[in-house]
């Protein structure tokens, strides 16, 4: 009796399923030991690379004879229908992805600073994709659109050659060849995929998991309910194809997608899988195994519904960055998203992001969750692979029915199980996006490093009013072991008190570099911006740094140091407000619009000459907007600063109108006679932009890059030594 239970164990390890114990123990691999299985990666890569060596030229081999054995009228024929199957597997996958797309939950919406703002869109080279102009150079470049075009043509203008035989034939048994390789390659295959999923289960950080949960709780759901219920319960309802049998069949190119996160390396094991079904159901002919040869690469060149499940990605940027797409955006980001995607995944994601105005940083959060994601993409492509094929296979030969009981069930339980699949997504992340810190929270609490002892002044001394200081060189500042810097409250980014109510921002982490450097003492005196030249000329401090704006009115008031930044003028409004102000021309016909600002005045008074129907009204400080929304439509600031605001306020966002809005420097300022101190401020920005002070200051407090803390990667034995080691 046991040795009957031990047999039948290794029968079912042996026979059936190595790739998924191979699977399973990589992942307690990768949980157990963590970074130490990170030496696995480069094997699994060699068994990868192992699998393409096939690829290309079965690609060529398997669509030119498919072809090419065909007739005119079987190839037309086939292709209109195979053509009406992916259009319908489209519409259903697309429905399917927009009703997840809407269960994301409420957010707290807010994000740093992105170039990708005034970015122009991006456009994409369909003819460089699909037009084979050097098919050599596109084999070698690996350009698979345009090699399927290729073989396609070739294919299709050998049929009516009558001498096509003998080329044919030769191509059939180099074909069998490649498929003799591929089976042997898949036969030691389970080693690859130990070797990958250890590895990646091993170096998976925690930031990425924290980061994109909710977008890998939205795709893994949307992915299962493709994978597990719409198309192979669609392919059970139409075809004599029973649901068990396609799960069976899929199981191992299924198994090596999950772990590879490449479906081109198992597009033979498809093709083979396909034809060796046929043939158990006695549903196999010629005519069959060539429609599988010439549809199973057709499906995987054009858009399928696991690349598509990507988009899911585009809708979780725009809801992270607090402009969700609107059911009102459907119509133009469906077809957008239908043209991009014949594109390469890695172009049309950029494509899309910039289509939609979100920052092109995101596409970074993509590529880092890559990993994860493609654990659903790739598996979800190899179902929508198999349920093509066979649905066009049966469709052709007319054997397609809906009739029976069987397909009524699996046409109704898809139905009634997507709800609950977005219930199951809604929830998770509605937890998720609770739990997560909130946007203002984190840059509230950021922090200056490295600071010098330093006191922060809320009012201007009585004692620096005599104007006995007006003149400051590098010598008295040292003498006297203090640097003076004025300030603007709450200039966020520049210049703000963080939760901890410590003055914080770019320029004050420059200051405290600056006085570090100087080895004094830095004290902060606040001003507001039209107090800029009377503070400066009477001595109040020594330098005024707080995202100053370098204009031409103030040249002859004070003395500005060369540019630190150069900013990026936006207007910052309330969310349903910024489709007024998308274009200069939009806000030309908008009527009369009262717009705010702080600095910007000799620019804005001649957009007001040459537009009366604008008015501008200047204020102390920024936050004299927040607390009167409704005396305007808009604010005139910085697109750097207006995304650092609306991480406070997220119920506003940004926007800078194509067509007319421009960039500015901006820098620090001293008194006009205070020519030494300019000169060595000049000389000191030179050195902190070559050694990358500026760039590091930069990224953190504008872009945001480093504002969350690295947690150390968790692991089974990391665990055990902790313990042993308190022990």
């Amino acid at each position: 009796m046991a040795s009957d239970i031990v047999k039948t164990l290794w029968d079912f390890l042996g026979n059936r399923n190595w790739m998924l114990w191979a699977l399973l123990l990589g992942v307690a691999t990768g949980l157990i030991f963590g970074e130490r299985v990170a030496f696995l990666q480069p094997i699994g890569t060699g068994f990868v690379k192992l699998m393409q060596i096939t690829i290309f030229p079965y690609i060529v081999v398997s669509l030119i004879v498919g072809l090419g054995k065909f007739n005119p009228e079987q190839v037309r024929s086939i292709l209109v229908k195979a053509a009406t199957v992916m259009v319908l597997l489209w519409v259903l996958g697309l429905a399917a992805i927009w009703c997840f797309a809407f269960t994301l939950p409420q957010h707290d919406a807010g994000t740093f600073f992105s170039p990708a703002l005034v970015s122009p869109a991006g456009s994409i080279d369909f003819v460089e994709q699909y037009i084979p102009d050097n098919p050599f150079a596109s084999l070698a470049e690996g350009n698979v659109p345009a090699i399927v075009i290729f073989c396609i043509a070739l294919g299709m203008s050998l049929i009516a050659n009558k001498r096509k035989g003998q080329v044919l034939d030769f191509l059939e048994v180099v074909g069998q060849g490649l498929t003799v390789i591929s089976k042997k390659v898949i036969a030691i295959f389970p080693i690859g995929i130990f070797a990958m999923t250890a590895s990646t289960a091993g170096t998976l950080s925690v930031e990425q998991l924290h980061n994109l949960q909710v977008y890998w709780v939205l795709v893994l759901c949307l992915g299962l309910y493709l994978m597990l219920v719409l198309m192979p319960m669609l392919v059970a309802a139409a075809t004599p194809v029973k649901y068990r049998d396609l799960i069976y069949v899929m199981r191992n190119a299924w198994i090596t997608a999950f772990s590879t996160g490449n479906v081109f390396i198992v597009l033979p094991v498809i093709t083979e899988g396909i034809k060796a079904h046929l043939r158990k159901i006695g549903r196999a002919d010629e005519q069959a195994d060539h429609i599988a040869e010439v549809l199973v690469p057709i499906a995987y060149t054009f858009p399928s519904l696991g690349k598509l499940t990507t988009l899911m990605f585009v809708m979780f940027a725009a809801w992270l960055t607090g402009n969700p797409v609107s059911f009102s955006d459907i119509p133009n980001v469906t077809l957008s998203a239908m043209l991009s995607y014949f594109a390469n995944v890695h172009i049309a994601i950029p494509f899309m992001l910039d289509t939609l105005r979100i920052p092109a940083d995101s596409y970074q959060l993509y590529l880092s969750m890559s990993v994860l994601s493609a654990k659903v993409v790739s598996p979800t492509t190899v179902v929508y692979i198999f349920a093509f094929v066979l649905l066009s296979i049966f469709y052709c030969r007319k054997q397609l029915h809906f009739k029976r009981l069987r397909a009524a069930y699996y046409v109704i339980l898809p139905s009634a199980l997507l709800p609950a699949f977005m219930l199951a997504s809604f929830t998770f992340n509605t937890q998720l996006a609770a739990s997560s810190k909130a946007a203002n929270e984190v840059i509230a609490n950021m922090v200056v490093s490295d600071k010098v002892p330093a006191h922060v002044l809320n009012h201007v001394p009585k004692a620096y009013q005599s104007g006995e200081l007006s003149l400051t060189n590098i010598d008295v500042i040292k003498r006297r072991n203090l640097l003076r810097i004025g300030y603007v409250v709450d200039n966020v980014p520049f210049s703000y008190f963080n939760q901890k109510n410590e003055l914080v921002g770019f320029d004050i982490s420059l200051a405290h570099k600056l006085a570090s450097d100087l080895d004094v003492e830095v004290e902060f005196i606040p001003f507001k911006k039209y107090q800029l030249s009377e503070y400066l000329n009477k001595g109040y401090f020594d330098i005024a740094m707080s995202g100053l704006e370098i204009n031409v009115a103030d040249l002859t008031k004070v003395r500005f140091s060369h540019k630190v930044l150069e900013l990026q003028l936006a207007i910052l409004a309330k969310d349903y407000e910024l489709a007024r102000f998308k274009s200069v021309e939009q806000i030309r016909n908008s009527g009369n619009l009262n717009i705010a600002h702080m600095e910007y005045a000799p620019l804005l008074k001649q957009v007001s000459q040459r537009t009366s129907s604008i008015q501008f009204k200047q204020l102390s400080t920024l936050q004299d907007y927040f607390k009167s929304p409704e005396k305007f439509d808009g604010l005139v600031i910085s697109a750097e600063a207006g995304f650092a605001w609306s991480m406070f306020y997220p119920e506003y966002g940004v926007v800078v109108p194509e067509g007319g809005m421009q960039k500015y420097p901006v820098g620090f300022a001293v008194a006009k006679r205070n020519l030494d101190l300019l000169s060595y401020l000049d000389a000191w920005l030179a050195i902190q932009q070559t050694n990358g002070s500026i760039n590091n200051a930069y990224n953190y407090w504008i872009l945001g890059q480093g504002t969350q803390s690295k947690e150390t990667r968790w692991s089974v034995l990391d665990d055990v030594i902790e313990s042993g080691e308190k022990k």
